[in-house]
């Protein structure tokens, strides 16, 4: 059951509206009772890195397959994975969703993917739930603010109108080796596109403790000392950012074709895994970008700032961006999974 708190407001321009959760010790919802607002569209089902090859349906609820399956949490062992994937896959079959073969190729598929068992992959922890509890161990610093919703998201907001660059972020952890996900949706009126971005791997925010990071603004330490993933699908040409969505700003950029955009409205699913230096990018289940950040590369274009000499951070913190004013993008369900045993 999802419950309303009361309004807060968070750190000047950070706002804080109440906010709506499903509680994370409730049990798995079966294929009748679940429920989506922002369905998982990749179009295959996968169990973490093993990929069934089976379309990844809608069901009921909008929910699709992969929503039902369940395969992020931490479950208590293998068995109880898979026997949730039978009862999931059977209610699935029974209501002309799956096929029969379907069906047993997602069985075989639960039981090779190792999920649950002591030496299997790591589960997603969820750092961001939609709740004001987890929102709150986000910080903010910059310019304009961003605005927790009762639908379970976060929102960029033109507040303080005219301010600068502004960022949320998860103040609580460093991340080593992870897969960050998230859902990002752009809701800016009219026929214009927003510009925004997933900043990792950067060391604070504070200017003075990073002197390297050559800026005195602490939203800025995240962008000259780590990585955006950038967030853009404006048109080509004329006065946008070249740079579109995957792009790891400045040092692996795609165009708008190579970032697979999608229309507005639509709730997209961002994965950014970082192991050791290399860095990949996933949208909607497609990997759209990889980069190697090697030492030596130069900013191009703005010699200035720190090349990838500067941002060899093993470990480091993730940040939401609102980019400007016009731009509106909501984010939802942002959680990190351990990759260190991936190396």
């Amino acid at each position: 059951m999802r419950t309303q708190g009361r309004t807060a407001a968070l750190a000047g321009s950070l706002l804080a509206t109440a906010a709506v959760a499903t509680s994370v010790a409730a049990p798995p919802a079966t294929a009748e009772q679940a429920s989506c607002a922002a369905p998982d569209s990749r179009p295959t089902v996968r169990f973490l890195d093993a990929d069934s090859g089976v379309p990844n349906r809608t069901a009921a609820g909008g929910c699709t397959v992969n929503d039902l399956v369940d395969d992020e949490k931490a479950w208590s062992d293998h068995g109880a994975f898979v026997t949730h994937v039978g009862e999931v896959t059977r209610a699935l079959t029974g209501s002309g969703v799956l096929s029969a073969q379907e069906r047993a190729t997602l069985m075989k598929t639960a039981a090779r993917s190792g999920i649950g068992r002591p030496n299997g992959p790591s589960p997603y922890r969820t750092i961001f739930d939609g709740t004001r509890a987890s929102f709150e161990k986000w910080g903010y610093v910059g310019g304009r603010g961003f605005a927790l919703r009762d639908d379970g998201s976060v929102v960029t907001v033109n507040s303080p109108a005219g301010g600068g660059l502004g960022m949320l972020w998860y103040t609580a952890e460093r991340f080593g080796d992870f897969s960050l996900r998230l859902k990002f949706r752009d809701e800016r009126a009219g026929d214009a596109r927003s510009n925004s971005g997933v900043f990792v791997r950067f060391p604070g925010v504070d200017p003075a403790a990073n002197p390297e990071c050559k800026t005195s603004d602490p939203a800025w330490v995240a962008v000259n000392c780590g990585h955006e993933i950038q967030i853009n699908d404006t048109p080509e040409g004329g006065g946008d950012d070249p740079r579109k969505t995957g792009s790891v700003y400045g040092f692996a950029d795609l165009d708008l074709a190579h970032a697979r955009p999608t229309a507005k409205g639509v709730w997209n699913d961002l994965e950014i895994r970082v192991v050791g230096q290399h860095y990949t990018v996933i949208r909607n289940g497609e990997v759209i970008n990889e980069f190697d950040n090697v030492p030596g590369i130069p900013f191009p274009g703005r010699p200035a700032d720190p090349g990838t000499s500067g941002r060899q951070f093993e470990r480091g913190y993730v940040g939401l961006q609102n980019h400007d004013g016009a731009s509106v993008v909501a984010f939802r369900d942002v959680r990190v999974r351990d990759l260190t045993e991936t190396r």
